[in-house]
């Protein structure tokens, strides 16, 4: 396979504030290469390391980079990184450029989803983005330094995904929150598929041990897609998530197996969940504790057929 990337996703929100921390993978024309990235509020970093840095052990869920560790029981940081708009690689940066990250972080057991949440689509051979959801909510314990800046996690929440693929969509959006006893999840992207494309969507609501699938293998549509909004309809279900601003910082994201492409992303942002059945409020929420991410797509609608 010369086109190729894999990387997890956990997201950590505490008291104290929130991060996202991304190992990857990733290949192009036959070199690859392996990152890590640490998303704040206050800004993204970003380190690329030789192919030969990186060890995995799907069968354990235990990914190495470097000298951190990745895993389902928790994570180890320990690298210099370089701010995400100054860095494209860490080869040729001074060391005035780099940024000190160290972190232990332990995690509680995994809520996970009843299947996978890609559905019947995880069988489809060739697709560009396959998703993939370990962990709806689980217990953060730890604590996170970068450069001068100290995150404390006391039973703080984490949230973990990963993806793999040759690149991600042209077009998405994709949001996550934690909410009482549960979280909520939701995802938007154009889909190129077999000569054609399609606005697909997957999402759930995980509330009091139960949990609520959204997806386009279930019938669910996607009624709007753009102008800080994104609106989904299963049957007599419908999800809608507003946000009153748009910002984040960006992230390097995977275009044909390269990190190149320039996106958006949120660890806490403002949002406005509103989940109906019917006439029915089954949920409705307004945070400034939101995660996002995005490319353009926030500023254009774009409607399903």
């Amino acid at each position: 396979m010369n086109d190729y990337f894999y990387g997890w996703y956990f997201r950590c929100q505490g008291q104290e504030g929130s991060a996202a921390v991304i190992p990857a993978v990733h290949l192009s024309s036959g070199k690859g290469s392996c990152s890590i990235q640490i998303i704040t509020r206050k800004g993204s970093l970003y380190r690329e390391f030789p192919i030969s840095q990186f060890r995995i052990n799907r069968a354990k869920g235990i990914m190495q980079i470097g000298d951190s560790l990745f895993s389902r029981k928790g994570i180890g940081l320990r690298l210099e990184a370089f701010e995400t708009e100054a860095a494209r690689s860490s080869i040729g940066k001074s060391n005035e450029n780099k940024v000190t990250v160290r972190g232990a972080l332990a995690f509680g057991d995994f809520a996970e989803p009843k299947y996978d949440i890609m559905g019947p689509f995880a069988c489809i051979p060739g697709m560009e983005c396959r998703h993939a959801v370990y962990s709806m909510k689980h217990t953060v314990n730890g604590e996170l330094r970068i450069g001068r800046e100290k995150i404390q996690f006391q039973n703080g929440m984490g949230y973990m995904e990963g993806d793999s693929g040759t690149s991600f969509p042209d077009q998405y959006i994709w949001t996550q929150h934690f909410i009482p006893g549960g979280s909520i999840m939701l995802a938007a992207a154009a889909i190129p598929l077999a000569g054609t494309s399609f606005t697909g969507t997957v999402g759930f609501l995980f509330r009091g041990n139960r949990e609520y699938r959204f997806a386009t293998y279930l019938g669910a549509s996607v009624i709007k897609m753009g102008d800080r909004e994104l609106q989904i309809r299963q049957g007599r279900y419908r999800l809608q998530v507003r946000f009153p601003e748009t910002g984040g910082n960006i992230l390097n994201a995977p275009d044909k197996g390269k990190m190149t492409r320039k996106v958006r992303e949120d660890v806490a942002c403002k949002a406005e969940y509103r989940l109906t059945y019917g006439k029915q409020i089954l949920l409705h929420v307004v945070t400034d504790k939101a995660a996002a991410e995005y490319d353009a797509v926030l500023q254009i609608t774009r409607r399903a057929f």
